[in-house]
């Protein structure tokens, strides 16, 4: 066995070793566990807590196994004395849970109708009642709101105040389930983390960094991109530049407090935060992939249509700037009307940059960004696309007062859709402004 093998295996057995025979103390149970038959008012023995995957390692009562749960599940760790008089805090409102009723009602830090609101609730969100605290009367401009302050806990993690004027309150068993007020219906706390990632919208995490940047590239930003669940057609879909792919999943599996496995399909999906995932699904090629989206509130369509129409004023300031210019060594370049140009004469320039298919007409386009350090000398990057040549050609440009200077960037340091660096060595070329224009 080698010196990696051997320190591994020293590692792992190491790590059980501290599992088996560590704790950190006891906790209270917050918020029913259904999984692992666990009601909230529960103590449970502490091992592990993981910053990284948020998570205790707590063992199940009477049992020897040990399951992770989300750390916003349980009290802090503390003594056994310590825990039971902490359950005791939560005993009056047991297995009490509440439903929303109002949409975007707050929660708050303190148990003060002007204090800062902490969390907003959506309309039908289950949330976990603790205890009953002492505040200020709520009034709705007739006088004195019915309803005391409660101290809440929501799916999420989020603990603050809330006026329960606008709650429907239900006990709640073991297995998450309650019987209603009316026509005995039941109702099953819900998993709102599941929830989030069907209401929310996940693209690409370099969607993020363009926008963040301000280098919005519609060739990479589509909004149809991203990773889709949908609860109601039981599918989930990851679409991407080079990839689409959709399945149908029969159930979802939850094997750990943030990961979720969708039966009948390669895909898992494990929750980063509220507004970052991974996920993990086998291509059309039967490789294992994964691929990071985000949650945005932008209006991706809005996004690339304003960066779409930048582009095109830029080619219009060029146009105009001319629109035709002559070199006495590189011929006449001409930009016209709908992104459309012309130049003659450019032989010097075959076949280095130009090549010899190409023909004297093209399309032109605006395709990259500058960098910063770039800026100082050059206006923008121009991509022109001639017909009969397969390759875009592309030219730092700068206009000046004399006329259009252009620098060959077939060779530029160019990284996602930026122009980092300048080729070496490499031609440029001046164009006078066109005296017959």
């Amino acid at each position: 066995m080698n010196f990696r093998r051997l320190l591994t295996a020293f590692l792992i057995g190491a790590s059980f070793f501290f599992i088996s025979c560590g704790k950190l103390g006891y906790s209270v149970v917050l918020w029913n566990d259904a999984a692992n038959n666990l009601q909230d008012g529960t103590i449970v023995q502490v091992y592990i807590r993981s910053n990284i995957s948020h998570v205790y390692v707590i063992a199940l009562p009477d049992s020897d196994k040990k399951v992770e749960v989300p750390l916003w599940m349980l009290t802090e760790p503390m003594s056994k004395s310590k825990a039971k008089k902490a359950a005791a805090k939560y005993a009056d409102y047991a297995h009490t849970y509440a439903s929303v009723k109002l949409d975007g009602l707050p929660i708050r830090a303190e148990a003060v109708n002007t204090s800062k609101q902490v969390y907003r609730l959506r309309e039908k969100e289950i949330i976990r009642v603790l205890y009953k605290g002492k505040g200020q009367a709520v009034t709705n401009g007739k006088g004195n709101m019915e309803g005391e302050w409660l101290r809440v806990l929501t799916s999420g993690g989020t603990q603050g105040w809330c006026f329960s004027y606008n709650l429907e309150l239900f006990q709640a068993d073991a297995q998450g389930l309650a019987k209603g007020k009316e026509a005995d219906a039941v109702v099953e706390v819900a998993d709102t983390q599941l929830e989030m990632l069907q209401a929310k919208s996940w693209y690409p995490e370099s969607y993020l960094d363009m926008i963040q940047n301000q280098r919005i590239d519609p060739a990479r930003m589509d909004p149809g991109y991203g990773f889709k669940m949908d609860m109601e057609s039981l599918s989930v879909r990851v679409t991407l530049q080079s990839t689409s792919l959709s399945w149908n999943y029969t159930d979802v599996e939850k094997p750990t407090a943030k990961v979720y496995h969708f039966i009948g399909t390669p895909v898992t999906v494990t929750v980063r935060n509220e507004n970052e995932i991974a996920v993990q699904f086998t291509d059309k090629d039967n490789k294992i992939k994964s691929q990071n989206f985000v949650a945005l509130s932008e209006n991706i369509a809005n996004l690339v249509q304003a960066e779409i129409a930048r582009r095109d004023k830029e080619l219009e300031q060029l146009r105009l700037f001319g629109p035709a210019f002559t070199s006495s060594n590189y011929g006449k370049l001409t930009f016209l009307e709908n992104k459309l140009f012309t130049w003659s004469d450019y032989n010097l320039l075959v076949p280095s940059i130009i090549s010899n298919a190409a023909r004297g007409r093209g399309t032109m386009s605006i395709n990259y960004f500058i960098s910063n350090s770039l800026k100082v000398s050059y206006d923008g990057i121009l991509t022109l696309r001639f017909s009969g040549m397969a390759k875009d050609v592309n030219f730092l440009y700068k206009m000046t007062e004399d006329g259009l200077r252009l620098e060959d960037a077939t060779h530029a340091q160019i990284s996602n859709g930026l122009v980092v660096g300048r080729g070496s060595s490499p031609l440029v070329i001046f164009f006078a402004h066109n005296t017959g224009r």
